[in-house]
């Protein structure tokens, strides 16, 4: 579902989070922000991804400035939300404080425990040793204690569980050890070598066992293979490349149901649009993958350096094309290491050739490049302004041509 900015922020009076804020929020809260892409007039729009079983309150804007209100609770709607009565509620769950401090291995209060769920409009009534929830209309996801429990984690946050070690079993040695300690060492391959891991769903339309009570019509059967599933992903992230010369790496490490049985397998694949399309997967059982055929040498040199981390803006970014006309002697390098002296520190990708072609004794080059600041969102002025000065910087050479 698409929800801007400003719609959002319209349901509270003021103090309402950033852009990043809001996304980060959001996600932390078990919601999927999918994208955040500029508007017209300054504002944005947030993709948010709402699953199934809360379609039924929050795929209206209403129902999303909700559940933003029960992450903050300090914000202040300018309407007071809904409230659901004995009467209105779509079902009664009875419970104890006792019973959810188990569930979730916390020592929460009943007064923490009405608090948290009040925030998404469960109202508590009762005392401590038996307390009986009234769930909305529109929530049909909470049916039971546990879906209860699993309301209250999201809320306090999964940040605050503790943490402990588990008891040693020394005379139980897990019958997935060593394939763990393998996939682990696999993973380890890939990522050297710069490849991404994906997770494709286990439940998909075509296989050899069904599932009884499928959730979707379209997940009805176990996969028998990870291919699939790595071409789709691996297609639609060729699809929202920035550059079409950008090669696009994945891996997935996996169960597969084929043959009567489960087996652990583990899937490569490599694509790019140009210069010309291309797409290759590879599939073995984890058993049988031996490091010799992993596209990863020695892991030292990732490992035995200095390593540097650069934070990764959370604010979008602004892509921006550039073609001149240059003679046929020039390379595009020239132009290039040009376009990066002049396009400043907002400049993080490109620029990239993307097009080229030749008339007259003079040729054609288009580059692409990104620009995209750590600390706020920049605005289409900004970038003009370092546009306008890269073709002045290229227009000095008197036999070069800003298209």
């Amino acid at each position: 579902m698409r929800f801007t900015y400003r719609q959002l922020a319209d349901y509270f009076t003021d103090n309402f989070p950033s852009v990043a804020e809001l996304a980060e929020g959001l996600t932390f809260h078990a919601w999927e922000v999918e994208d955040v892409a500029p508007l017209t007039g300054e504002d944005l729009e947030f993709e948010v991804k709402i699953l199934p079983d809360r379609a039924g309150d929050a795929k209206t804007p209403a129902g999303l400035a909700r559940e933003i209100n029960a992450i903050w609770p300090e914000l202040k709607p300018k309407e007071p939300w809904s409230t659901v009565t004995a009467d209105s509620a779509r079902q009664e769950i009875v419970f104890s404080v006792q019973q959810i401090n188990d569930i979730l291995g916390l020592n929460l209060k009943e007064s923490e425990i009405s608090s948290l769920l009040r925030r998404v409009g469960v109202e508590i009534l009762g005392g401590e040793n038996k307390l009986t929830a009234l769930v909305p209309p529109a929530r049909s996801d909470l049916n039971l204690k546990e879906d209860l429990a699993d309301e209250i984690i999201r809320l306090y946050g999964y940040n605050q569980l503790p943490s402990r070690l588990l008891a040693p079993r020394p005379n139980k040695v897990g019958q997935n050890a060593v394939g763990f300690s393998l996939a682990n060492r696999v993973r380890a391959k890939f990522v050297a070598a710069g490849y991404a891991e994906v997770y494709s769903y286990t439940f998909v339309n075509d296989g050899e066992f069904e599932i009884e009570k499928a959730l979707a019509s379209d997940k009805t059967r176990l996969r028998t293979n990870l291919t699939d599933g790595l071409r789709r992903i691996l297609e639609a992230n060729l699809d929202r490349a920035l550059f079409d010369t950008d090669e696009v790496k994945l891996f997935e490490i996996g169960t597969v149901f084929v043959d009567g049985r489960e087996e652990m397998m583990v899937a490569s694949a490599v694509g790019r649009k140009k210069p010309e399309l291309k797409i290759e997967i590879e599939e073995k059982s984890l058993s049988l993958w031996s490091g010799a055929s992993l596209p990863a040498g020695d892991l030292d040199p990732f490992i035995a350096g200095e390593v540097h981390y650069r934070s990764v803006s959370p604010y979008p970014r602004i892509v921006r094309d550039l073609a001149v006309w240059v003679p046929k002697a020039v390379e595009a390098q020239t132009v290039s290491d040009l376009i990066k002296q002049t396009a400043g520190e907002w400049r993080v990708e490109g620029p990239v050739l993307f097009d080229e072609f030749a008339k007259d004794g003079k040729k054609s080059l288009a580059f692409r490049l990104s620009f995209q600041a750590p600390d706020r969102t920049l605005a289409d002025p900004e970038i003009n302004e370092i546009m306008a000065k890269i073709g002045d910087r290229l227009a000095t050479n008197s036999d070069w041509q800003v298209r």
